[in-house]
């Protein structure tokens, strides 16, 4: 079956930032559910967490390079904050918006099974690793039309919790939904209007990035290394049979042609 025969998948992963503000998140709803054709919404973390675990007095402690620690308190924390509070927010948001959304985790309908990351070198808790996704449960939701909106939780198989990382989250669900679909990934960031060659100048933005192009300016420094992880899972996901990957600011969600389209 060739790309023209194929719907089009949009997999639109967000910022935790971004849906934690309630202006910009009903203006993002509003462009996304305007997108042509099926739809899934991965969303991630932000700052309410961490709002409330202060208020609860939990301390979210950091390894040295800055990465939060999940333990049991904090992955309680965690599951009651982003898969129900940010989560079924936004599926409201959805349903106003004529959207047949569904809030879910990847622990629902075993959408997500993960493997915790090991201990060593740096223990961050329950935090896992994307082993397997339930990529035909996916696809009878979409095909009846239906949007999955997905909060970045999993588990183990074992009946433990686990946190996932919302990038790593959507580029596997991607990865896996290539079988069916012509997938595009709108990766929605809270600040950064997509890859700059200048870090100083936002409107310095790379229209297209090609993998040879991205070679070339990645060994010149002009793209600074906090871009790499994001630009590589990008090409990683295209490898995979992702169509294209675009990385866009929030505040211009409403031009996809707009930010950095990678293919």
């Amino acid at each position: 079956m060739t790309n023209l025969m194929r719907k089009k998948l949009t997999i639109v992963n967000v910022d935790g930032v971004v849906v934690e503000d309630p202006q910009n998140l009903r203006a993002l709803i509003r462009d996304f559910a305007a997108i042509e054709g099926l739809k899934l919404f991965v969303h991630g973390e932000g700052t309410m967490a961490s709002m409330v675990a202060e208020k609860m007095g939990i301390t979210i402690r950091q390894t040295s390079d800055g990465r939060d620690i999940i333990d049991d308190r904090v992955m309680d924390l965690v599951t009651m904050v982003y898969g129900g509070l940010v989560n079924k927010r936004l599926v409201a948001i959805m349903q106003w918006r004529g959207l047949n959304a569904v809030g879910l985790t990847g622990v629902d309908l075993n959408l997500v099974q993960s493997t915790k990351l090991p201990v060593k070198p740096v223990n961050v808790g329950r935090v896992g690793m994307v082993r397997r996704v339930n990529s035909s449960m996916l696809i009878k939701l979409l095909e009846e039309n239906v949007v999955p909106v997905i909060a970045p939780l999993t588990h183990d198989g074992k009946g433990n919790l686990l946190n996932g990382d919302v990038k790593m989250f959507a580029y596997e669900i991607a990865r896996t939904l290539t079988i069916a679909y012509d997938v595009t990934i709108i990766n929605v960031m809270g600040e950064e209007n997509g890859v700059l060659t200048n870090e100083n100048n936002p409107d310095s933005v790379i229209p297209m990035l090609r993998r040879t192009q991205y070679k070339a300016l990645r060994e010149m420094g002009i793209i600074k290394p906090s871009a790499f992880p994001t630009i590589d899972n990008a090409f990683s996901a295209i490898d995979h049979g992702v169509g294209e990957v675009v990385l866009i600011n929030a505040a211009r969600f409403s031009d996809l042609q707009a930010g950095t389209h990678i293919k």
